[in-house]
């Protein structure tokens, strides 16, 4: 039966309740936009003044199909939307090649309800929300399922690669690595080092040793997990993104091969996952070249779920509603 018309769509500064509720049970699908509506809520500094949540569905009840999307657009050049629609729960496949909609799941009325949200994006940009680092009609979605990008695209929807992405690579995908922080093990450290947090005295360093933007301010608001040596000296540390995505793991060469990134990352998941809520789901974003992280994540019980990418999306190609 198809949904009824017309398309609700709403844009408040917070997520409204309705909303929350309606996430949680297409986890772990929803996932990133759960967690990071969850870290907007629970954690002060949070938000901006130009954050907004657009929300789309049938009707003015839930309903089985809805897309919703966390905007922040002055947050260039880091990531300024989260987006979330029902079609990612009927995917079959876990590589970028293989991944599709499951057999007699068409989409159409799904593909809808995204294409709302994201005029709701564009009116946002048409109102100068926030100072823009990217160019004018441009923004930039993190996490975005691959099934959902394949059918932007098949609608007519500009879509390109992100500026970090080397220019000889058409596209960079990542995988979604799944974790149960019940299931994970905390482990000690090697004599001489001790657990602690990242501070500000730690930030340079972290920003030179990733190759995504990161700004000072969101590396001191997010949960870290940093291993220091007795005299103070970092040599692993992890974070949790805004959408609690395991982020960022590194240690420094010379203390490879001790377990150290095993370490932190189920103690950074443990300690620190009940920020965002307690439905005990853990997840890492690694690209598909990582071949070491993605060691770590098997070794720590991840599973491999669902293929995705950080892309930029062209507002004004999307057409008006009819």
């Amino acid at each position: 039966m198809s949904p009824p018309n017309p398309i609700t769509r709403t844009t408040t500064p917070t997520a409204p309740a309705a909303l929350l509720a309606a996430l949680t049970p297409h986890l772990p699908h929803s996932l990133p936009l759960l967690r990071r509506l969850q870290f907007a809520h629970n954690i002060p500094g949070g938000t901006t003044a130009t954050t907004r949540v657009v929300w789309a569905r049938y009707g003015d009840s839930v309903g089985e199909l809805f897309a919703a999307a966390y905007v922040d657009l002055s947050r260039g050049p880091e990531t300024e939307c989260w987006l979330y629609s029902t079609m990612e729960d009927a995917v079959e496949g876990v590589g970028a090649e293989e991944v599709r909609l499951a057999e007699g799941e068409e989409g159409e009325e799904e593909e809808e309800l995204v294409l709302e949200v994201l005029r709701g994006v564009r009116e946002l940009e048409e109102g100068g929300e926030g100072a823009r680092f990217f160019e004018r009609g441009w923004f930039m979605v993190g996490s975005l399922h691959e099934v959902v990008r394949q059918r932007l695209i098949a609608r007519g929807v500009g879509v390109a690669k992100t500026r970090n992405v080397a220019e000889e690579l058409e596209w960079e995908f990542c995988g979604k690595w799944l974790f149960r922080v019940e299931a994970l093990e905390e482990r000690g450290l090697p004599q001489g080092m001790g657990w602690d947090v990242a501070t500000r005295a730690d930030v340079p360093v972290i920003q030179g040793l990733t190759s995504m933007p990161r700004k000072e301010a969101t590396l001191l608001l997010i949960p870290s997990t940093v291993v220091r040596l007795d005299d103070g000296t970092p040599v692993a540390w992890a974070f949790l993104g805004y959408d609690g995505t395991l982020m960022t793991l590194h240690v420094e060469e010379k203390y490879r091969g001790r377990g150290l990134a095993k370490a932190v990352a189920c103690r950074l998941m443990c300690k620190h996952l009940n920020v965002y809520g307690d439905d005990g789901w853990g997840a890492a974003d690694v690209f598909d070249g990582n071949l070491t992280s993605q060691a770590v994540c098997k070794s720590i019980g991840g599973k491999l779920s669902w293929p995705l990418s950080w892309a930029m999306i062209d507002l004004f190609s999307i057409g008006d509603s009819v």
